[in-house]
Order: structure tokens, then C-alpha cells, then sequence
């Protein structure tokens, strides 16, 4: 099952002939205790490393925590420069709009790297043990919260549905509409031009897959195609409707003015019945459910598989 608890990304020197590697993993065990779910970043040297480790885990953390222990000196100075590393990762924070906290320890040039084009008020610090407890109280007085995800969920309600009217073209039609219900588990952000969309649909008896043209798919009680969802809010999504009069076939709710795009499925029968949900500013969320249509509407059912 998907974690619930906010990521924090920890970008933190890790020399092997330094403290680094105990520190990390004491702020680790920190955040667990304040009900987070931390990531150490460690460094990677290939393309396919940088893509699937840390590219694909900043992608994915609430927050970013940044340690800069000092590295070389300089050739003109008393200071040091900081970990090329973790400001790159910084940089990559930034640009994905992260909240920050950060800490630097003291004999870096202020300033210097990714930092000092951000702008960053890093938090100095003499010796790295004292770091542990710092994160602690710094997490407490900053308000990071560990009850949300960055992202977008799909979930099928057991035994959802509701029967209403349709619109009276040319009279009032009765149908029971089953729907997903799209949650929004960000706690400060708004999922901005949500649009929903079948991505395949399976005769599961036949084990044949059923061809369709990709149009919009209709929110529940909304004329629009594309809809914002509050945070740590939802909306629900028309999955699929059937009218009360034809129980064996079932409709799907777009937005094409054409049969041809989005036809129905008959029944009796078992389908598969796969949708996304995109977003202007959250990355894609996905569902896999199950149709069976049975001889009667009290015999069809919807369920997430």
C-alpha cells in the first residue's frame, strides 16, 4: 500500500572517512520519529543512476532538507567550498518548488554554489552532532506537516453509485452513475486543469482488448472537461453510467459530440476498465478497476482491482 507520510529528501555529505554517514542516518531516524519518511541521498556517478535514484526520488519527496558539510579549501582564503552534490540537488529543489529547510556548517563561504543564487538563509552549525537535534526543532518551528503527499489518488468507493436523472433530451432518462472519487493529498496546493481519460479497456472473458478514440471523460455534476481540486480535498469522476431500461449496456461520459469515440460495452460480461487523471501541476494518478455487468443493475458492480 502506498505511504501516506511526507517524504523528506535528505541532501547530505556522506564521506566515509568523516561523521557524515552516522549524521545522515540520525537525521533519518529523527524525521521517522516526527512521521515522515526520509530519503538519503547518495552520490551517483551514471546517468541511469541519477534518472532512476535521485531524479525520480526529488521527484517524489514533500521536502527537501540540505546539509552542507565544508569540502575543499580555498587556494586564496581560510574557507572551504561546500558539497557540489547536495547543491546540485538543491538546484534541482528549487526548480520543483520544494520546501526547504537548510543547514551549512561554519568555514563555508557564505554564499557560494546554488545557495547564494537562491539566496538561501542556510542555518550555520559548529559540529555535525549538534545537527540531529537541530533538524528536530527546525522541523517543529518551520510547521512541516507529515499527513499529506504531493500527488494525485484514485479510489473506487465499495458499492458507490447513484441513480438520477439525465439530461431531458428528449425526455428525462434514468441512470445509475458509477463513479471514482479523484483525492488531492496535498495539504497547500491546488491540482490545477485535472482532465480524466480511459487509458484501455479489456473484455476479461474474451481476453480481448476493446478499441476506443481518446476523448475527455465528464466529473460528476460539472459541464467542463476540466476542473481544479482543492487541497486534501476530492471530486468524484463518472467511471461509467447505465439507464435504468437497458441494464446489459453500459455508457461511458465524455465529452464527444460522436457514438464513435467512446462506444458502449454489453454485457453479460467481465471488463477491465483502466483510467488516468492528469493535472497542470501534479503528476499523472492511475486506477485499474473491474466491470461486471450482470442481467440486472442490482447484478453490476464496480470494484478496484
Amino acid at each position: 500500500m502506498e505511504s501516506l507520510r511526507a517524504k523528506v529528501f535528505i541532501s547530505c555529505g556522506q564521506r566515509g572517512d568523516t561523521v557524515e554517514v552516522k549524521i545522515a542516518s540520525e537525521i533519518a531516524q529523527v524525521l521517522v520519529g516526527l512521521g515522515f519518511e526520509p530519503y538519503i541521498a547518495s552520490q551517483e556517478n551514471t546517468l541511469r543512476g541519477l534518472k532512476e535514484n535521485i531524479f525520480s526520488q526529488l521527484e517524489t519527496s514533500e521536502y527537501f532538507l540540505f546539509v552542507d558539510f565544508p569540502r575543499e579549501q580555498f587556494a586564496n582564503c581560510s574557507e572551504h567550498r561546500g558539497s557540489l552534490f547536495s547543491h546540485q540537488e538543491l538546484a534541482i529543489a528549487s526548480y520543483l518548488d520544494m520546501r526547504v529547510i537548510a543547514f551549512q556548517q561554519k568555514g563555508i563561504k557564505q554564499l557560494d554554489g546554488m545557495a547564494g543564487a537562491i539566496q538561501l538563509n542556510a542555518i550555520p552549525f559548529e559540529k555535525p552532532e549538534d545537527l540531529p537535534e537541530m533538524v528536530r526543532k527546525q522541523v517543529k518551528k518551520v510547521g512541516w506537516r507529515a499527513d499529506w503527499k504531493n500527488s494525485l489518488k484514485i479510489i473506487r468507493k465499495p458499492n458507490e453509485y447513484d441513480d438520477a436523472a439525465t439530461i431531458p433530451v428528449p425526455n428525462y432518462m434514468y441512470a445509475r452513475f458509477y463513479h471514482l472519487t479523484v483525492q488531492n493529498l496535498n495539504a497547500f496546493k491546488i491540482a490545477l486543469n485535472c482532465y480524466a481519460y480511459m487509458e484501455a479497456i479489456k473484455d476479461l472473458q474474451k481476453d480481448l482488448n476493446i478499441s476506443f478514440r481518446t476523448t475527455e471523460l465528464k466529473w460528476a455534476g460539472y459541464t467542463l472537461p476540466n476542473a481544479a481540486i482543492m487541497p486534501q480535498s476530492d471530486r468524484e469522476l463518472d467511471a461509467v453510467k447505465i439507464f435504468h431500461h437497458s441494464p446489459q449496456e453500459v455508457h461511458f461520459s465524455s465529452f464527444s459530440d460522436s457514438g464513435y469515440f467512446m462506444r458502449p460495452i454489453n454485457g453479460p460480461g467481465e471488463f477491465e476498465l483502466d483510467y488516468v487523471v492528469i493535472s497542470e501541476n501534479f503528476s499523472p494518478a492511475r486506477i485499474k478497476t473491474k466491470l461486471t455487468i450482470g442481467s440486472s443493475l442490482d447484478d453490476t458492480n464496480l470494484v478496484q482491482m
